[in-house]
C-alpha cells in the first residue's frame, strides 16, 4: 500500500464511522448529462465550474478547485489541496492536482487534446477580477455565462437527492427535539435568521427570546422590516 492509498483508506473509515453519503457515480452521470444538453443548446464547448456548490455538485467532491467539463469527453477534476480526498469522495476518472491557476491550460490541453473555443463561466458569481484572469489563461476563447444551465440542472431532484433531503429532515427532527428537552425556563438565545443572496447582499434578522414557562417571549420587539442601503 502506497501513501496515497493509506490516506484514501484513513479517510474512508472515517467517513463510514460519521456517516457521510458520497455521490454514486450513478448520479453524476446523470448531471452531466442534463448539463451537457444545456450547453448543447447554448453552443458551449466546455464550462469551468468554479463555485462551491456547483462544483461539488458535479464532481461530487468538496475539496477546493476547479471542474473542467467538455461537451464530450471526460471532465477533468482538477484540485488544489486534498487530492487524496477528493479521490474518495468523487466518482470522476480524472483527478489531478492543480499547483497553480496557471497550469489550467495545459492540464486541459493534455485530456482533450485542445482549448476550448467556446467557455462557459458561472458569471453570477464570479469576481470580476477573476473572469479577466480566465481570459488572459484562455486568449481568443469566447466566454459565455453557464449560470442558468447550472441552476436548470441543479433544479430537478434525483431519488438520491430526495433521500437525502429526508434524512436532513429526520436529523432536524431529532435536534429539534432534544432541544425541547434542554430549554429550561429563564433562558436566552439569539435568533439570527439569514439569507444571503449573491452579488445583491443579504437579508437577516435579530432576536433575543427568552423562555417561559408557556413558550416563549421576545425581547427586542422592535419592528421589522426591510431596509434598503
Amino acid at each position: 500500500m502506497n501513501y496515497q492509498e493509506w490516506v484514501q483508506s484513513q479517510f474512508e473509515g472515517l467517513s463510514t464511522s460519521l456517516g457521510f453519503h458520497y455521490t454514486p457515480e450513478e448520479e453524476i452521470a446523470g448531471r452531466l448529462t442534463r448539463l451537457r444538453s444545456g450547453m448543447k443548446t447554448k453552443g458551449i464547448d466546455a464550462l469551468l465550474a468554479v463555485q462551491k456548490m456547483d462544483y461539488y455538485y458535479l464532481s461530487g467532491s468538496t475539496q477546493n478547485g476547479i471542474l473542467f467539463v467538455p461537451i464530450e469527453g471526460k471532465p477533468l477534476l482538477m484540485v488544489k489541496r486534498e487530492v487524496e480526498r477528493a479521490l474518495l469522495e468523487s466518482p470522476l476518472e480524472e483527478v489531478v492536482e492543480l499547483k497553480s491557476i496557471r497550469d489550467l491550460p495545459s492540464l486541459i490541453q493534455d485530456l482533450w487534446g485542445r482549448l476550448p473555443q467556446t467557455l462557459g463561466l458561472e458569471l453570477d458569481v464570479l469576481p470580476v477580477n477573476d473572469y479577466f484572469k480566465y481570459e488572459g489563461l484562455f486568449p481568443g476563447a469566447r466566454f459565455m455565462d453557464t449560470s442558468l444551465i447550472i441552476r436548470d440542472t441543479r433544479k430537478i431532484k434525483s431519488p438520491f437527492e430526495i433521500d437525502l433531503m429526508k434524512m436532513a429532515g429526520e436529523i432536524g427532527r431529532k435536534t429539534y427535539q432534544k432541544g425541547r428537552d434542554l430549554l429550561k425556563e429563564g433562558m436566552t438565545f439569539a435568533v439570527e435568521p439569514k439569507i444571503v443572496f449573491p452579488g445583491e447582499g443579504s437579508v437577516g434578522l435579530e432576536n433575543t427570546v427568552v423562555v417561559t414557562k408557556d413558550g416563549y417571549d421576545i425581547l427586542t420587539p422592535l419592528e421589522q422590516d426591510i431596509l434598503k442601503v
